[in-house]
C-alpha cells in the first residue's frame, strides 16, 4: 500500500520536533522525571542500646565534646573522650557503686573470667575486655540476661548485676584505641607525688645533686616554676627543663655539638643537625652545613651532651632507689623551694 505524501511530511515533521524540543532540554539541563530514591527501611538498635541521633553535620560528635558526645552523657574528665564507643561515653557510677562491684565480681566471677576480666586462655571462659555484651551494655541490662542464664547458676539481685556490671565498665573505659589494656587512660584518678619526706629530700638533694645545682642558684624559687609537682618530678628526673640544664629541639643529640671521624680518620667539629644509619649532617662554625653518606656506622659520630652527667647521676640513682623513696624525697624538698 502507498503511504500518502502529506501523511509521510506530517509523520517527519513531528518527529523533527520531538528531536528538537529533547536537544533543548537537554541543553537547558533538565533531566528527565525520575522516580524518587527509595530510603532504606531505619534498622532497629541492638537491645539494650538507645538509637543514636543522626549527625548534625560531618564529623559532628565524633572528636572531643562533639555533640554526639554530650547528648550520650559522655564524660570529658578523667582523659576520656567524649563521642566515639560506648565505653567512652557511659557515665561512670559513683565511687561506692565500683567498689561493690569489684568485692562482688572477685567473689563470684574471677574465678572464671580472672582477676583482671581476660578469662582463661582455652576460651572457655570469655574475655571480659573485649566482650560483646559488656561492651554494648548500658546499665547492666545485658549483664544481667548473661547472670541469668549462668551456668553455673548465680544467684544474684538486680542490684549486684548492676554494680558488677558498672565495675566492669570502670575498667573497660580506662582502656586506650585498638584495644589496648586497661589502665592506659585513667579515670576519676589524681596522681599525688608529694609523698616524699622534705627533710630527708634536703639532705639527699645536697649530697646527690649540690655539686651543680643550688636551691640559692641556678634553682632558687624552682617550687614557683611548675603548674604542679608532678611536671616539677618531670623536670628534674628528665632533665627535659632548661631549668635543669636541658635543651629543646628534637631526640638524637640534634643541636649539641658534635666530632664526626671519617673514614680516613680525619675529624670534622661542629653541631649536629642530623644523624641516622645512612646519613649524618653538622653545622659549621661558619654557618655551612656539611653532609656525609653513612655505612656501617661510619663516619662514627661522638655527642658531648651537656646533661650526660645528669643522665649518668639519675641512672645511678634509679639503680640504688628502687623503691623511688629518695625521688619522692628530692621532689618534695624541691616543692618547697619558692
Amino acid at each position: 500500500m502507498k503511504a500518502h505524501p502529506r501523511l509521510t511530511a506530517a509523520a517527519i515533521v513531528l518527529a523533527g520536533a520531538a528531536m528538537t524540543g529533547l536537544v533543548l532540554a537537554q541543553g537547558t539541563g533538565t533531566p528527565p522525571a525520575q522516580a524518587p530514591p527509595q530510603t532504606p527501611p531505619a534498622q532497629a538498635p541492638p537491645a539494650g542500646q538507645t538509637p543514636t541521633p543522626p549527625a548534625a553535620g560531618r564529623g559532628a560528635g565524633a572528636g572531643p565534646g562533639g555533640a554526639a558526645g554530650a547528648a550520650q552523657g559522655g564524660r570529658a574528665g578523667g582523659g576520656q573522650r567524649r563521642g566515639g564507643f560506648t565505653q567512652y561515653t557511659r557515665p561512670i557510677a559513683s565511687a561506692d557503686v565500683l567498689a561493690r562491684g569489684k568485692a562482688l565480681y572477685d567473689t563470684n566471677c574471677a574465678s572464671c573470667h580472672a582477676i583482671d576480666l581476660r578469662g582463661t586462655v582455652d576460651g572457655k571462659n570469655p574475655n571480659l575486655l573485649r566482650s560483646g555484651v559488656a561492651l554494648r551494655d548500658q546499665q547492666g541490662e545485658l549483664v544481667a540476661a548473661a547472670v541469668a542464664s549462668h551456668k553455673p547458676a548465680l544467684t544474684m539481685t538486680a542490684a549486684d548485676t548492676v554494680a558488677i556490671a558498672e565495675y566492669i565498665h570502670s575498667v573497660h573505659a580506662t582502656m586506650g584505641g585498638q584495644g589496648s589494656p586497661p589502665g592506659r587512660n585513667p579515670t576519676n584518678v589524681t596522681l599525688n607525688v608529694l609523698v616524699g619526706d622534705v627533710k630527708a629530700g634536703e639532705a639527699t638533694f645536697a649530697a646527690r645533686c649540690g655539686a651543680c645545682h643550688s636551691v640559692t642558684g641556678n634553682l632558687a624559687k624552682i617550687g614557683s616554676k611548675f603548674a604542679d609537682a608532678r611536671a616539677l618530678q618531670n623536670g628534674w628526673v628528665s632533665g627535659s627543663s632548661t631549668t635543669f640544664g636541658g635543651r629543646g629541639g628534637g631526640g638524637g643529640g640534634a643541636g649539641l655539638p658534635a666530632t664526626i671521624t671519617l673514614a680516613n680518620g680525619s675529624k670534622l667539629d661542629g653541631n649536629l643537625v642530623r644523624q641516622d644509619d645512612f646519613l649524618v649532617i653538622l653545622r659549621l662554625a661558619d654557618g655551612t652545613r656539611r653532609s656525609f653518606a653513612r655505612t656501617n656506622g661510619v663516619p662514627s659520630v661522638e655527642v658531648k651532651d651537656p646533661r650526660a652527667g645528669h643522665v649518668n647521676a639519675i641512672v645511678k640513682l634509679g639503680h640504688e632507689d628502687t623503691t623511688s623513696k629518695m625521688m619522692h624525697d628530692i621532689t618534695a624538698y624541691l616543692w618547697t623551694v619558692k
